[in-house]
Formats: structure tokens, C-alpha cells, sequence
């Protein structure tokens, strides 16, 4: 419903909304014109001048106020008006501020939780060596190298134990690993060690047409004065401190001619300062890696 109120030329005019007088021609000097309709529920201007705009319900002043679209509540200045009302908070507003402030909360309790999980993370302690060695171990296929896991841990930490005592940075690839995972500080130069399948020939002659050959028309071994020289001839390979490093036998001779030729093999690593192959007691021979590794041996025996 809409009140319009009328004033009668020559009467004491006054503001409705403020009460102040207003001039001849129906203009308030604070409220603007009052001829207008106006309702007598809704926004109008605030006669405190505190705002943009002041809620009236029933013709009375209330405390909402408001600025633009921002919405507050000024009991203060509703007070300083005639027929001032208050009313309750509009439950719009504190359903949003409810709202609002829900939204931070579990904003705020969210970032905490990645929080606390980040720092509980840094602070786990990381797993021991010996689990990234054994680990190690076992996706390169060496476990079976050693009887036990524990005799595997125990070869790798006296690997770090040799380096420590400044023997050469250097080793098989099981213990590249050992070193990765209990010394790292010589990782950066530690050299893995090649291994090498060594091949080997070992020739018996006679040229002269003796009996130093003796054969069945398909397998061949020694006789007489080589007697010791046949199937089962031991090859060995020791360091340059006698310790053996390798060791096989002669295995079947076969005939060619004159000659009875044996064939071997065995696998050596590099990192010794020499190679001393002996077959029987046919004396012994020197050979560096490099040599064994490209040339082999090729032992000659008899005339």
C-alpha cells in the first residue's frame, strides 16, 4: 500500500521523513523532495546522513542502513529519529555469515591437516642401509652369491672396512652396492670390476712321429714322457701372491694330425696385478686382464 501525503498551499510544511520544514516549492534541505509517493515499507534516504540509505517499515525509521548493496545495522543513528524501530538481524545475513565463516573453518582446518601430513612425512625416519642394499642386491640378480642375507650384509660392510683401510677403490658390482649403501663417500670413485669368460688351448705335439700322442681315432691324451697331460690335467690361475683365483681341468683332447689339442675355459676378474696360469706341472705362465681378455691362452707343448 502507498501513502501520498499533500500539503496546502500556504500551510506549515515539515519533512515527513525527518521533520525538519521544508521550503515552498516541497523540498526538504536534507531529504529531497516530499511530494513524491513514498512507501510506507522500504529504503529511503538516511535523514541521518550517516548513510546512503536507511530501512523504514510501517513509515518508521529502523537500524538496518545500507551502503550501495552493503547491508549493516546503525541503532545509533535509528535513535536520533522520531518513531524509530529496531528490527532483528535479517536471517539471510546470518545464514551468509554462518556460511562464511563455515567456509574458513574448513578452509582452515584443511590446510592444517596437509600441514601436520608434510611434517610428519619430513620427520619419518628414512629406512636402513641395509634395506636398500639388499634391495639392490636382488633386482640385479646376485643374492645368490651369498648363503644368507645377513652374510650378505656382513660382506658388504667389510668391503667398506678394505676401503677405509685405503685398499683400491675398486670391486665387483655387488659391492658397488655395499658402497652406495654403507660408505657412500667413495662411491664417486669406485670403480665396478670386469669379469672376463677366459678361453684356453693347450697343445700337445708330435712331430716327430713318437709315442708321445696316444689316441683311439676320436679322443687323444699324453703318453710316455706326457703321461700327465689328459683329460684331467688341472688348470689353475693364481695372483701374483699366490692365492687361486680360478681353477679347471684339461677336459678331452682331441686329435688333429700330430698334434692332441685341449680346450678350456674359466671366468677371472680384472683388478690383479697379474695372472699366473699353470697347467700340471708344465710350468707356470704370466698374462695381464688385457692379455687374457683378448688373446686367451695358448699353451704349446712338445716337438
Amino acid at each position: 500500500m502507498t501513502t501520498v501525503r499533500f500539503f496546502p498551499k500556504g500551510s506549515a510544511q515539515s519533512c515527513p521523513y525527518c521533520g525538519s520544514d521544508v521550503d515552498g516549492s516541497g523540498v526538504c534541505h536534507r531529504c529531497g523532495p516530499t511530494r513524491a509517493a513514498e512507501s510506507l515499507t522500504g529504503w529511503r534516504p538516511d535523514p541521518t546522513a550517516r548513510y546512503e540509505g536507511r530501512y523504514y517499515a510501517a513509515d518508521r525509521p529502523t537500524n538496518r542502513v545500507r551502503n550501495g548493496r552493503a547491508q549493516a545495522t546503525d541503532p545509533a543513528g535509528g535513535q536520533m529519529l522520531p518513531d524509530y524501530v529496531e528490527l532483528p538481524a535479517a536471517r539471510s545475513s546470518i545464514r551468509a555469515t554462518w556460511l562464511g565463516t563455515g567456509a574458513v573453518t574448513v578452509i582452515i582446518v584443511m590446510v592444517a591437516v596437509v600441514v601436520w601430513i608434510l611434517l610428519v612425512a619430513s620427520r619419518r625416519s628414512p629406512p636402513p642401509p641395509e634395506v636398500g642394499y639388499l634391495s639392490a642386491l636382488k633386482d640385479a640378480g646376485l643374492t645368490n652369491q651369498f648363503n644368507s642375507d645377513a652374510n650378505a650384509v656382513a660382506h658388504g660392510r667389510q668391503v667398506c672396512r678394505r676401503l677405509e683401510d685405503g685398499e683400491p677403490q675398486q670391486g665387483l658390482l655387488a659391492d658397488k652396492f655395499a658402497v652406495d649403501a654403507f660408505c657412500p663417500q667413495f662411491a664417486s670413485g669406485f670403480h665396478i670390476l670386469e669379469t672376463a669368460t677366459i678361453s684356453g688351448i693347450f697343445v700337445l705335439v708330435d712331430s716327430s712321429g713318437g709315442d708321445a700322442i696316444a689316441s683311439d681315432g676320436g679322443s687323444c691324451q699324453g703318453t710316455d714322457g706326457y703321461s700327465d697331460i689328459g683329460r684331467d690335467t688341472p688348470v689353475i690361475v693364481k695372483n701374483g701372491k699366490g692365492e687361486i683365483l680360478a681353477s679347471t681341468a684339461l677336459g678331452e683332447g682331441k686329435e688333429d694330425g700330430a698334434n692332441c689339442t685341449f680346450s678350456f675355459g674359466f671366468q677371472l676378474t680384472e683388478g690383479q696385478d697379474r695372472y699366473v696360469v699353470s697347467v700340471g706341472r708344465r710350468g707356470e705362465f704370466a698374462y695381464t686382464f688385457e692379455q687374457l681378455r683378448a688373446h686367451g691362452v695358448a699353451i704349446h707343448l712338445g716337438q
